[in-house]
């Protein structure tokens, strides 16, 4: 009778082998995924504490000049009834450009409106008589923005530059919330003279050249950060501009808003 070798003892200590290893890998996927999700929840952590709970006087400024770092973004949407804008934020107001990204991120700009609207001069973002909006600012924090001024950021038209009090601040620190879009109109060079007189200011000679060549608000220059500029959608900030308004310059009809980062 033909006899074969019997196999099953033999394999036995392979099976337990492959068994162990088998056990071994589960446990190393194990610590694995394990060192991930501390890893990721470390991060998570980390992220949060440099968000302060708050923004205010005090950590506002470093906190915004870390986000510049960390944020490249430079372009942003804004959607309204009459259609979209596209804004291109300057790399040379980091400060103001890191605030827009960080509001916008936050949805802060969500469901406020263009509450101001002065036809030929500016339309205004960032703000509405509702109790929300007022709500979103105390979670985000009371702050300012130093002024970062650009000699050549001019007040053109389709300029974007920030809203700020007038009333004891001689730094020209800006508000954070509020935005405003040029739209402007032409000047000869004696009528730009007369402009400096009126507000007593004096323009440069590039200002001048500039000025007397493109249409823009140019007594706005120095007074506040120019910080972005309309790269698409001026058609739309010409028809915000001509909507019904009160006395207060307020629109008759309410103009909401949603800002998104596209790049």
């Amino acid at each position: 009778m033909l006899r074969f070798p019997l196999r099953t003892k033999s394999l036995l200590p392979y099976t337990i082998l492959s068994f162990l290893f088998l056990a071994a890998c589960s446990q190393n996927n194990t610590a694995a995924d394990t060192v991930i999700r501390r890893e990721s929840t470390q991060v998570k952590v980390e992220n949060k504490r440099k968000e302060p709970k708050t923004l205010t006087e005090n950590n506002a400024q470093d906190f915004l000049k870390k986000y510049a770092a960390e944020h490249k973004e430079t372009i942003v949407e804004v959607s309204t009834p009459k259609g979209n804008i596209k804004i291109l934020l300057y790399k040379n107001t980091p400060l103001h450009r890191a605030n827009f990204l960080y509001l916008t991120k936050k949805k802060y700009f969500d469901d406020t409106w263009f509450y101001r609207v002065s036809e030929g001069h500016v339309i205004q973002a960032g703000n509405t008589d509702a109790v929300e909006t007022v709500r979103k600012r105390k979670k985000i924090g009371e702050y300012k923005i130093p002024a970062e001024m650009v000699e050549t950021n001019y007040h053109k038209y389709g300029a974007v530059a920030m809203a700020r009090s007038y009333f004891q601040n001689p730094e020209k620190l800006s508000d954070p919330y509020e935005f405003y879009i040029v739209l402007g109109k032409s000047y000869t060079r004696r009528e730009l003279e007369l402009l400096a007189e009126k507000h007593e200011m004096t323009f440069t000679d590039a200002q001048l050249d500039f000025y007397s060549k493109n249409i823009g608000s140019p007594h706005l220059d120095g007074q506040h950060t120019v910080f972005g500029e309309v790269v698409a959608g001026m058609d739309v900030v010409e028809a915000i501009s001509k909507v019904q308004v009160d006395e207060g310059e307020w629109p008759v009809v309410n103009l909401p808003i949603k800002v998104k980062v596209l790049k």
